[in-house]
Parts: structure tokens; sequence; C-alpha cells
């Protein structure tokens, strides 16, 4: 599946264009997937995992619930220089990140082989809010805006 695909149609940034945003897809089996820092393996994904339709972290790791328990997901990752406008969807809630060597990716619970990486402007403290666009049709995989922006206090 190609993750940017999914989003085909879809105008994600109509009024400010981030500083740069990656696609992902990937395979959900129990009902959550993580944004980690660093390329994924050794992320602390156990004291993040999400209750009902919000994320929870835990400062490395944002847990992301999913409708389904076992489905397919496509992810847009964006950056942006300063607070992120809004996305479309369902608001799944915000949480600090701290990203110490300015990578993010996205994980599932079986520890999948490292997937695309979004390479941040600086390392540090991020926030992080997350956009749930559901999926129009059985075909098609569930749609997540993430966006992630610096946040120096965190």
């Amino acid at each position: 599946m190609d993750p940017e695909a999914a989003f085909g149609g879809d105008d994600l940034f109509p009024h400010a264009q981030p500083w740069d945003v990656t696609y992902d897809a990937l395979w959900v089996s129990h009902s959550a997937f993580w944004l980690v820092a660093g390329s994924g393996p050794g992320a602390d994904i156990v004291t993040a995992i999400p209750e009902r339709d919000s994320v929870k972290g835990n400062g490395e790791a944002i847990g992301i619930p999913t409708t389904g328990s076992a489905t397919r997901i496509a992810a847009a990752l964006s950056i942006w220089e300063g607070p992120a406008p809004d996305g479309q969807g369902l608001l799944l809630g915000g949480c600090p990140i701290s990203v110490p060597d300015r990578e993010l990716a996205l994980v599932n619970v079986e520890g999948r082989e490292p997937g695309p990486v979004l390479v941040l402007a600086e390392e540090g403290g991020h926030q992080v809010s997350v956009w749930r666009r559901e999926a129009t049709s059985l075909e098609e995989p569930e749609r997540y805006d993430i966006r992630v922006w610096p946040c120096p206090a965190l």
C-alpha cells in the first residue's frame, strides 16, 4: 500500500505548509500503534498504551488508538516550525515527546522493522497532535494526521 496515495485527493495542509512531511503505512494488530523518538526499537511503549479515543504519552512514545483491533493504517507525519494548525477529522489529543536524536518513527506492538523516519530540524522537546480520518470504504486504511512542532519548554 502506498501510504501517500491513501491521502490522495485530500488537501491535508490547506492553510499552511509543514517544514517536512513523510508518509507511512503499517498493520496494527492490537488496537494501537506508537510514535516513538528514534528509529523505533527500544522505545518504552508499555507505559503509553492509549485508552478509548485518546492518545497517551510517556515522554519517549505516544500511543495512538485505532478503531479496529486489527487494521491497516496510513499516516502523514509532519513537522512544523511553530504550532501546527488544526487538522481534519477526530482530534485524538496531544502529548509532549522528547526527541534526543531528531528522529521520529511509527511502530506497532510487534516491533516492526524500521519504516520511514521523520527527521526533525532540532532535537529536544516537541508537542504532538493527532487526528484520525476514517476510512471511506472497507478496502481503505484508517488515516492519521500526526503533526509535530518544537516546544523548547518541555
